[in-house]
């Protein structure tokens, strides 16, 4: 009877090092996915920079 139990916490402590390796994954994805939106962001930003040339800061509000 011990060792069901022993089993059945052993396959619980398994199952909690799984999400907490798989919850590690998805945060490292989800910030290399903001890293690249960012980037995308950034570069954008400055082919419109170069596209509008560099007068687009000289203007008067």
């Amino acid at each position: 009877m011990t060792d069901a139990r022993d089993e059945g916490h052993e396959r619980e402590r398994e199952e909690g090092v799984q999400t907490h390796l798989a919850e590690r994954r998805r945060r490292k994805r989800s910030i290399a996915i903001a890293l690249a939106l960012l980037g995308l962001v950034v570069l954008f930003y400055m082919i419109t920079i170069v596209r509008l040339g560099g007068n687009v800061f000289n203007r008067a509000f």
